[in-house]
C-alpha cells in the first residue's frame, strides 16, 4: 500500500539518519531596531525571513502572504516596552494591515482591548486613542453595526477633551462628523443626515480642507436618497474621483433614464480604460446593473448582479446604502420567470407546464429557464416540486464559471432560503463543494451534519471518510470519530483505497495529538482486511502513537515488528527506518543496552557513510547519557 504520508515519514528518517537537516527560523533574540532605522528597508539578505521594517509589511502584503507580515510585525512588536510610542508604531501598523485584508471583525476586536482598559486609556496620548478609536468605528461601519458606530462617535465627540475650541475645528472632529452623516445614511436617516450635512457645511464654509471630496461625496449621497439626482451630476461633474464620476453617473441614469444606455457605454469606458481597485470596479459596475434595469434588460441584469455578488466586501466604496444581496438575483429571476410565463400563456399551479417550458429552454435561453425554475422553487404546489425545481437550478448554475460561489450566495447568504435541512441534497452537496473549495472547515463541516447519505453514485465508504476527515480539520475531533467507528462497524468488507482513505483521517488525527484514539480506532481494524504490508504499516503508525503517549517500550515493540514485517532480514529501508526509530524510543525509555544493539546492527548493515556517521553520534549519545546516569547514582 502507498501512502503518500508514509512516503513522507520515511523521508523524514532518512534526512535525520543522513544528518541532513536544515534550520531556518526567526532570530528570537533579536534586539529591537533603532525607531530611525524602522522605516528602512533592509536589502541584505538573510537565510530566513526576518522583520526588517514596517514598510516591509506592506511589501509582503502585496506578494500574497499576509500572514507571514502579521507573525512578523507581531514577533518584532514584542521587543518594544508595552505601551511605548515605538510599541503604538506596530499596533497601528497590524491595524492597518487587517484594514488591507478586510478584515473588519479583527480590527475591532483588537482595537477593543487596546480601548477598553480605563486607566490604559487615560495614559494613552490623546492622538493613539482619536486614531484607533476611529478605526473602530469604521470598522463598525463596514460590518453593518452603524447604530453602535453612531454611539461611538457621540461619545468622542462629547469627550472631554473635545472643549477646547481649537480641538473642535481639528481635522480628525472634521471627520468624526463626516462618519457620523455616514451612520445616518447607512441608517436610512435622511433628515438627520440631511441636518448634519448642512451644519457640518455652515461650520466649515472658510475652510475648504474639510469642505473637501469626502464631503462632497457625502451631500451627493444624501442627495440621492432624497430624491435630488440631477443635483448630484451638477455637484460632481468637475471631479476625476472614480467613486464621484461613478455617484454622478448613477444620478444621471436616475434623473434622465432615455439616455441609460449612453451611461452604460460611459461605466464600461471606464472600466475598460482606467486601472481600477475592485471597489472602484464593483460601483461601475453597480452603475451598469441599475441602467440595464431601468432599459428593462433583465437577462443582461443578470449577469452584472452575479458579476457583483461574488465581488463582496467591495461595495462600500459607494456607500454602505449601496447594497445588494442574494435575495435581489432571486428576485430578478422570478420576475423573468413570470414574463417567460405570461408570454408562454402559463398558469400558475399547472406545475408540469412551468418545469416542461424550463426544460425545453434549458439549452437556447439559460437565463429565461432559471427563471422558470425559480418561479417553481418559491410557487409550486407542493414541497416535492418545489425541491425539484432547486435541483434543476444548481444544475444550472454550476456551468457558470463562478457557480459554486453563486450556489453559496443565493443559498446561504439571504433571507428566501430559511433552512438547510429545506435544501435538497443536491444543493447541500454543492454548497459543500463549495466550502471545501474555500477551505471553510467550519461551513463544510456544518453542511455535512445535515446529510444523511452520499450524493447519487458516490461511494457510501469513500463519503464517510471525507465527512470525518473534514470534521477532524474543523476540530470537531469526537464527531469524526464516531463517524469512524460507525462507519467501520457497517462494512464487512474494504478495499485497499477505502483502507487508505480511513489512514488519511488517522494521520490527521495523530497530527492533532488523539493518540489515544488512533490507537483505539486502529485496532477496529479486522485481521482479514489486512495482507502483510498492511499489518507492516500499521505496526509502524501504531509506533509512533505510542511514543507520542511516551509509552516507548510499546512504541519500540511496534517498530520493530514493522521492520520485520517488512523484511525478514531487516535490510530494506523501510525496515532500517523502522528500527532506527525502535533505538531512539528505547533510549527515551532508558534502556540504553536494547538500543546500542539495534544501532551497532544497523552500523554493520548501512552502507552511506553519512547514515554511518548520524548512527554514531547516537551512540556517543548513549555513552554520555550512561555517564551522566552513573554520575547522579555517585552522588547519591
Amino acid at each position: 500500500m502507498k501512502l503518500h504520508a508514509a512516503k513522507k515519514t520515511i523521508l523524514i528518517l532518512l534526512l535525520l539518519m543522513t544528518g541532513l537537516s536544515t534550520v531556518s527560523g526567526y532570530a528570537d533574540d533579536a534586539l529591537p531596531l533603532p525607531l530611525e532605522n524602522v522605516f528602512e528597508l533592509d536589502a541584505v539578505n538573510e537565510s530566513a525571513v526576518v522583520f526588517h521594517s514596517l514598510e516591509q509589511m506592506d511589501e509582503l502584503v502585496s506578494l500574497g502572504m499576509p500572514a507571514l507580515a502579521l507573525r512578523l510585525l507581531t514577533r518584532e512588536q514584542t521587543n518594544w516596552p508595552t505601551y511605548s510610542s515605538d510599541w503604538y508604531a506596530f499596533e497601528r501598523k497590524h491595524i492597518t494591515l487587517l484594514v488591507a485584508l478586510d478584515d473588519w471583525r479583527q480590527v475591532i476586536d483588537r482595537t477593543e482591548l487596546l480601548l477598553k482598559n480605563e486607566i490604559q486609556v487615560q495614559q494613552m496620548p490623546m492622538q493613539i486613542f482619536r486614531w484607533f478609536s476611529t478605526q473602530q468605528v469604521i470598522a463598525r461601519l463596514r460590518l453593518g453595526q452603524a447604530e453602535v458606530a453612531l454611539s461611538q462617535l457621540r461619545n468622542l465627540l462629547w469627550h472631554p477633551s473635545q472643549v477646547d475650541s481649537e480641538q473642535n475645528d481639528s481635522d480628525i472632529i472634521a471627520l468624526w462628523r463626516r462618519l457620523v452623516i455616514r451612520t445616518y445614511l447607512a441608517m436610512n436617516a435622511d433628515d438627520n443626515a440631511q441636518k448634519a450635512l448642512l451644519r457640518y457645511q455652515y461650520d466649515y464654509r472658510s475652510n475648504h480642507q474639510n469642505l473637501n471630496i469626502e464631503w462632497r461625496l457625502l451631500r451627493a449621497r444624501s442627495l440621492l436618497r432624497t430624491g435630488h439626482a440631477e443635483e448630484v451630476v451638477v455637484l460632481l461633474s468637475d471631479s476625476k474621483n472614480h467613486t464621484a464620476q461613478a455617484l454622478r453617473l448613477l444620478a444621471a441614469v436616475r434623473s434622465r433614464p432615455d439616455n441609460s444606455e449612453l451611461y452604460t457605454q460611459e461605466a464600461q469606458a471606464y472600466i475598460n480604460n482606467s486601472k481600477l481597485n475592485k471597489g472602484e470596479l464593483w460601483a461601475y459596475q453597480y452603475v451598469i446593473y441599475q441602467a440595464l434595469l431601468v432599459q428593462k434588460k433583465l437577462s443582461e441584469a443578470t449577469q452584472v448582479l452575479k458579476d457583483l455578488l461574488i465581488m463582496p466586501e467591495t461595495y462600500f466604496l459607494l456607500g454602505e446604502e449601496f447594497v445588494i444581496s442574494s435575495d435581489d438575483l432571486w428576485k430578478l429571476y422570478e420576475t423573468i420567470g413570470m414574463q417567460t410565463g405570461n408570454h408562454s400563456k402559463l398558469l400558475l399551479g399547472d406545475d408540469l407546464s412551468w418545469y416542461n417550458k424550463a426544460n425545453e429552454l434549458r439549452e437556447k435561453n439559460t437565463v429565461e429557464a432559471l427563471g422558470l425554475y425559480v418561479v417553481l422553487a418559491f410557487n409550486a404546489s407542493d414541497a416535492s416540486k418545489q425541491l425539484m425545481a432547486h435541483r434543476e437550478i444548481v444544475a444550472l448554475l454550476q456551468k457558470d464559471k463562478n457557480g459554486l460561489e453563486l450556489i453559496n450566495q443565493l443559498y446561504l447568504h439571504g433571507a428566501a432560503i430559511d433552512s438547510l435541512e429545506s435544501l435538497p441534497l443536491e444543493v447541500r452537496y454543492s454548497l459543500i463543494d463549495y466550502a471545501l473549495s474555500k477551505s471553510d472547515m467550519k461551513l463544510a463541516v456544518r453542511l455535512m451534519q445535515s446529510v444523511q447519505q452520499p450524493p447519487q453514485g458516490q461511494d457510501g465508504f469513500s463519503w464517510a471518510m471525507r465527512k470525518a476527515r473534514v470534521m477532524v480539520l474543523e476540530g470537531a475531533y469526537v464527531e469524526g470519530e464516531t463517524v469512524l467507528v460507525n462507519t467501520l462497524q457497517k462494512v464487512e468488507q474494504i478495499t485497499q483505497d477505502q483502507l487508505d482513505q480511513f489512514l488519511q483521517v488517522i494521520f490527521d488525527l495523530q497530527a492533532v495529538y488523539r493518540h489515544q484514539q488512533v490507537l483505539a480506532l486502529l485496532d477496529s481494524l479486522k485481521p482479514e482486511w489486512m495482507n502483510e504490508d498492511i499489518h507492516r504499516e500499521l505496526f509502524f503508525w501504531k509506533a509512533e502513537s505510542y511514543s507520542a503517549l511516551e509509552q516507548y517500550d510499546r512504541a519500540a515493540w511496534s517498530y520493530l515488528k514493522s521492520a520485520q514485517l517488512a523484511d525478514q532480514s531487516q535490510a530494506d529501508l523501510w525496515a532500517q527506518s523502522a528500527r532506527f526509530k525502535a533505538a531512539g524510543t528505547l533510549v527515551k525509555a532508558g534502556l540504553y543496552d536494547d538500543a546500542q544493539v539495534i544501532y551497532s546492527r544497523l552500523l554493520e548493515s548501512t552502507a552511506s557513510e553519512s547514515r554511518k556517521s548520524a548512527i554514531k553520534q547516537e551512540l556517543q549519545q548513549i555513552h554520555l547519557l550512561r555517564n551522566a546516569e552513573k554520575n547522579k547514582t555517585d552522588a547519591l
